[in-house]
């Protein structure tokens, strides 16, 4: 019977549980601030046990060469990047605050290994009204795991900030969508150039690029809760700012892509907003609902198992999950709660997932509003 054994980690973590710990610090409940608290950072400052030790897990990838998850967390004192050893359970830090500025304050959907081995990442914010045009704008980065030396590469939209980017390592090009203006960007390595493509309404949790290269996201009208698909053709320089969506599980679903990946197959596999599987095939944008892998909403951790197997995890309100799919059977593999009895704790929220060679998964969590969020070990038994 399938299984596993989940282990939590904490880096850092606050000395009291606070509900709504928002409120308290005279931040918004939409994650930004109030016009008259100053910067998120600002805010967080006047507490220092906030400032350095509420955080969350927003992104993480594991490095095969290194053997290393490299975690970006969501910190205001700008210490976002980080490693963790599976071997010794430590943490270290790698010190993006000397890099970055007060705004860089997460690495939200934003890291990504190269062919070469390089690591490929971007910054978010969480910026009001009132600071944007102070605000310099997210970051491309690269880090060079050999050396642990990270240089800034392009700020692609100025102001904006960077939630979520994809890369062709082909034809070395990193695409992304930015927050609080929803914009899509092209950054080309080679060239060091950015192009901006402005406005397009909505953005995914994490985009894709298939087998030809083309770009996968989502867009959507002005005033819409309705997320539609984008596409992009690098070639062509052009976007098709498609008319179709995915199915929609309940009546308030919007379709919205928590998470995406490549598999290898011809095909792009899909989280949703609402905790769905889906295929989409590039070729004619034909979508294949697989299945709901457990119950309540979310499904934003999506990564491939050398087995072949598509390693998923998610849920929310500490209800969460990880899984497998197996492509050839079409079936689902449920592992269980992502819940750590020795410590009788759950994560509240599966923001993002990565997997080692040995089958254990690294789960990301974000949006704990009791704690900090943990990083979650779950070695799983299929």
């Amino acid at each position: 019977m399938a299984s596993c054994k989940v282990k939590a980690y904490v880096l850092k973590n606050i000395s009291r549980p606070i509900i709504n710990w928002q409120k308290e610090m005279g931040l918004s409940s939409a994650g930004g601030t109030q016009s008259t608290a100053g910067s998120y950072a600002e805010v967080m400052g006047k507490n220092d046990e906030y400032y350095h030790n509420l955080i969350s897990f927003t992104t993480v990838e594991y490095h095969p060469t290194t053997g290393l998850v490299y975690c970006g967390i969501t910190a205001a004192d700008g210490d976002i990047l980080w490693t963790f050893n599976p071997e010794t359970k430590k943490f270290e830090s790698l010190h993006f605050e000397k890099y970055g500025e007060k705004f860089d304050i997460k690495i939200h959907r934003s890291l990504i290994i190269d062919d070469d081995g390089i690591i490929y990442g971007a910054t978010a914010g969480l910026v009001e009204p009132f600071e944007y045009l102070d605000a310099p704008g997210g970051k491309i980065f690269s880090l060079n795991p050999k050396t642990n030396e990270i240089k800034i590469l392009c700020i692609p939209c100025p102001h904006d900030y960077i939630q979520t980017i994809a890369m062709d390592k082909k034809r070395k090009i990193i695409y992304g969508f930015t927050w609080p203006c929803l914009k899509f960007f092209r950054y080309d390595i080679k060239t060091n150039k950015a192009i901006n493509f402005e406005w397009v309404g909505s953005y995914p949790h994490i985009p894709a690029v298939d087998d030809d290269g083309n770009l996968w996201g989502q867009w959507a009208l002005a005033g819409s809760s309705n997320a539609n698909l984008l596409k992009y053709n690098p070639e062509t320089n052009k976007i098709e700012f498609l008319r179709k969506s995915l199915p929609k599980l309940y009546t308030a679903d919007t379709g919205g892509i928590d998470g995406m990946i490549n598999g290898g197959d011809g095909y792009i596999y899909i989280g949703t907003v609402s905790g769905a599987l889906m295929r989409l095939d590039p070729k004619n944008v034909e979508i294949k609902y697989l299945g709901k892998p457990y119950p309540g909403t979310r499904l934003a951790g999506l990564c491939i198992g050398k087995d072949g197997l598509i390693y998923g995890g998610g849920g929310e309100n500490y209800n969460t999950y990880v899984f497998a799919y197996d492509r050839e059977k079409e079936k689902f593999i449920t592992f269980g709660r992502v819940y750590d009895p020795e410590i009788n704790d759950a994560c509240v929220i599966v923001h993002h997932i990565t997997i080692t060679e040995d089958r254990t998964i690294y789960a990301a969590e974000t949006d704990n509003l009791e704690r900090s969020g943990f990083l979650w070990e779950c070695k799983v038994n299929p």
